[in-house]
């Protein structure tokens, strides 16, 4: 579903030199449908230089009925979030999708748990919805977080996590990593990776006496962290990744060249739209937004299912896919944002959603 609606910039807060938490405001009448499981995503649009940009990010916090925030760091190169963090202002509209993704928690008051976290710089930022709520609502569980840094500089949410640890003393542990800060024990020296995961278990934690472990960070990171969780007994339908900020990877120039010329029929909104692709194309999806199609789409990364829709005729090739169950592979169902035609008469539907 790509239902976006105007949201008007409540504040911005600066986090680190290189990261803002964006609070949007939420007006009553849209309070429900900006309801979100703590780890799911916002999706931003907007237009810079003439040229509309999406982008994702994680949901931070909801400390109001009437206000949800995102974070936002600078990245090298990055038009929107160079944007975000250098021009954006207060009093701004935005157009801001609905709440998205299958990553996250949701608490129930009633669940005892023991919950790890990892988390490695923006990775904190669905880790902080995660850590608040389940705390919040959960009375009986507790949380550990391990959180990597290069430096307490670089540390994104330290008031807001000192807050919670000084609201939950007993319930709430956290460890802080620097790779570039000296620290009084070599334990809390170094980067979070697969080995560090290890030390962490041989000294200080029992990771198979979690309930869950959550992941986000960097993709060598959460490769890392999660092999060593499984060679250490953790069970894998106990560890929950957050592939958001994954680099999708591109289809090749000869898959590409193959599926050049074919044309790929659209079924929307009950109407039936033929598309051609070239061997510039990246995917079904960039062939259709060229030649002026709406179709729905926030992330093109594999991640979010946004651009969701079923393939009733012919055949495609899809790259990367974080989203999507075997189930619904199964049907049928692809995202057009990782999809190649590998022949003739392929038809896909985006009408069709019912897994």
């Amino acid at each position: 579903m790509t239902t976006f609606h105007s949201l008007k910039v409540a504040r911005i807060e600066q986090e680190t030199p290189e990261a803002v938490a964006i609070t949007f405001e939420v007006p009553a009448d849209l309070q429900t449908h900006y309801a979100f499981k703590p780890g799911q995503h916002l999706t931003l649009k907007t237009r810079l230089g003439g040229e509309e940009l999406r982008r994702c990010y994680s949901i931070c916090r909801a400390e109001q009925p009437g206000e949800i925030c995102v974070a936002v760091k600078a990245i090298e190169g990055g038009r929107f979030s160079q944007y975000a963090v250098t021009d954006l202002v207060a009093g701004v509209a935005m157009d801001v999708m609905i709440p998205q993704g299958t990553f996250g928690y949701q608490p129930q008051p009633e669940t005892t748990g023991n919950y790890l976290a990892l988390a490695v710089g923006s990775g904190i930022t669905p880790m902080l919805a995660i850590v608040s709520a389940t705390l919040a609502t959960e009375p009986n569980s507790r949380v550990t977080l391990v959180y990597g840094n290069r430096s307490s500089r670089s540390m994104m949410f330290r008031t807001a996590l000192a807050d919670l640890k000084d609201r939950y003393p007993q319930r709430l542990q956290l460890i802080y990593l620097f790779s570039q800060e000296v620290q009084e024990s070599e334990l809390l020296s170094g980067r979070l990776d697969g080995a560090k995961i290890k030390a962490l278990g041989d000294h200080l934690l029992n990771v198979k006496g979690f309930d869950r472990t959550f992941i986000c960070g960097p993709q060598s990171m959460m490769l890392e962290t999660e092999a060593a969780l499984l060679e250490m007994g953790v069970a894998q339908q106990n560890i929950f990744i957050e592939h958001f900020n994954t680099p999708g990877t591109a289809p090749s120039r000869k898959s590409r060249e193959q599926a050049a010329g074919k044309v790929v029929t659209l079924r929307q909104d009950g109407r039936d739209r033929k598309i051609t692709l070239d061997s510039h194309d990246e995917s079904i999806l960039d062939a259709a937004l060229r030649q002026g199609a709406d179709l729905p789409y926030a992330c093109k990364g594999g991640v979010c299912a946004t651009c969701r829709c079923k393939v009733v005729s012919g055949e495609v090739e899809m790259g990367v896919n974080y989203s999507l169950e075997p189930d619904q592979l199964a049907a049928g169902y692809i995202l057009s944002c990782q999809a190649l035609p590998k022949g003739d008469n392929v038809v896909i539907d985006f009408d069709a959603q019912g897994l």
